[in-house]
């Protein structure tokens, strides 16, 4: 992950690798004001290194926050906070935490899972507040590509819900909050543990990367593939 102190905050970005470990524990010993960890637009990785590092934050009693999103071993940080919250840098329905179970190529490694203990990890984690059940479902999702999409229930709200179940195995062009919704939210299973937003202290250098979304065109909507000229089918797949 890339590494950034940021006056009390350090913003951690990217993918989880098995160096980050040794990385990020050198930058909290030679900066001990930094009491906020960020979390931003992280697909996961590797994942000792996931379960490692949340130890470590709790350990340090630090707090997390996602600023985008934090998927798969970068929940496992974000977990590891003693207070979890959201940030606004980006817009609610681009700020979430996102879990599943372990994988090998794509396909879930269910001795993995048993192994690390994964289930009483996220429920240790969770401050004793995670379902069990619902635990015990979302690390057994089969693919990858599935995850459990936790946003911020104050800003996100679709038909009452702001917590979403994907397989991985949905039709092509299903969004997330198409998926199954779940009736609990992050603040019901200790994902979060206060709404109250933080703010990144780069937020002002990230707010001026994002680009406003363009007016609809009329001329397609953006999952219809088949208005794309000259396409066969085999591309239309890819």
């Amino acid at each position: 992950m890339t590494s950034v102190v940021a006056g009390d905050q350090l913003i951690l970005a990217g993918p989880v690798i098995s160096g980050d470990y040794d990385a990020v524990e050198s930058n909290l010993s030679f900066n001990p004001k930094i009491k906020t960890v960020i979390l931003r637009n992280s697909p996961g990785g590797d994942a000792p290194t996931g379960y490692h590092l949340g130890e470590l934050f709790r350990q340090r009693s630090l707090q997390t926050a996602v600023s985008g999103y934090c998927y798969s071993s970068c929940s496992r940080l974000f977990l590891g906070g003693k207070e979890r919250y959201f940030t606004d840098d980006y817009p609610p329905e681009f700020t979430q935490i996102g879990f599943h179970g372990h994988y090998d190529y794509g396909v879930l490694n269910a001795a993995a899972v048993n192994a690390l203990h994964l289930k009483d990890w996220i429920i240790r984690y969770s401050d004793g507040k995670a379902d069990q059940a619902l635990v015990e479902r979302w690390i057994n999702i089969p693919i990858a590509s599935g995850l459990i999409h936790f946003y911020n229930p104050a800003l996100v709200n679709v038909a009452g819900y702001s917590t979403f179940m994907c397989q991985g195995t949905e039709p092509r062009h299903t969004q997330i909050f198409d998926c199954e919704r779940i009736s609990k939210n992050a603040l019901d299973l200790g994902i979060a543990t206060s709404l109250t937003l933080l703010r990144s202290n780069d937020q002002r250098k990230i707010r001026g990367a994002i680009l406003k979304i363009p007016p609809p065109s009329g001329f397609a909507e953006i999952s219809d593939d088949s208005k794309l000229p000259g396409i066969s089918e085999a591309g239309r797949q890819q």
